[in-house]
């Protein structure tokens, strides 16, 4: 009898420990998230290079630009706090030495919601293809709320603003990378994303820069990507489904 009540003590004790750790994570997860203001409808539901185009004039996401700001220190763009940009000390492709060890591209969000972030890597080209994709779509977490595939079958190819995302391991070194798609023709598909093999510079207009491959633009060569997954906005989607 003692057994059994020791034994029911002991499953209250761990429901109530469980619960109790479920509404700190919850109240954790609400707060991080209460305080972010940030809002831009402007470029919404327009899945096109001519609106990214706008986006890249807006943000000043120039190519050869960095998506680059010093650690720690809290992000502004146009004076406003807590905005995806820069500090005041943008950092351009004539100013390359303003990269040093201490710094690192705007996450968005990352670092106020840790879920968002994959584990294990950096999240620059995460943040960057995400804070795109919000601007498209109105969605924060466009990589896990956006449809997705796993192949270019089932996503019927790409389309401007989908987000290409791809995790994969060669010979025990990890790659992954994220970038929006800028532009569809016959020949070639082509992105706007940052590298952190290039300091987290920005690039419009070139093949997916994963750090395996070379920059693939073709649908042959990006069909060779290991571990991809084709991210969609679901006001991009007009497939039947």
């Amino acid at each position: 009898m003692k057994d059994e009540q020791g034994r029911a003590w002991i499953m209250k004790n761990r429901i109530r420990l469980f619960v109790l750790a479920l509404c700190i994570c919850v109240f954790v997860s609400v707060s991080a998230s209460a305080d972010f203001q940030f809002s831009d409808e402007r470029f919404q539901g327009e899945f096109t290079t001519e609106n990214l185009d706008k986006i890249i004039e807006e943000y000043e996401l120039f190519d050869g630009w960095y998506w680059t700001s010093p650690a720690f220190v809290t992000q502004t763009f146009h004076g406003v706090a807590d905005m995806p940009g820069w500090t005041d000390t943008a950092v351009n492709q004539y100013r390359r030495t303003a990269y040093i060890k201490g710094r690192y591209g705007c996450r968005w969000l990352a670092n106020r919601i840790t879920r968002e972030q994959p584990y294990g890597t950096y999240g620059e080209c995460y943040g960057f293809a995400s804070f795109i994709g919000y601007l498209l779509s109105g969605e924060y977490n466009p990589h896990h709320k956006w449809n997705y595939y796993y192949d270019f079958e089932k996503s019927g190819g790409l389309k401007v603003g989908d987000i290409l995302r791809a995790e994969f391991t060669v010979r025990g070194k990890k790659y992954s990378h994220s970038a929006i798609v800028y532009s569809v023709t016959d020949d070639e598909i082509l992105f706007l994303q940052v590298s952190g093999s290039t300091y987290n510079r920005i690039s419009v207009g070139a093949g997916f820069m994963d750090g395996y491959h070379e920059t693939p633009s073709t649908m042959e060569e990006l069909t060779a990507i290991y571990g991809k997954k084709i991210c969609r906005a679901p006001l991009n989607d007009t497939r039947d489904k």
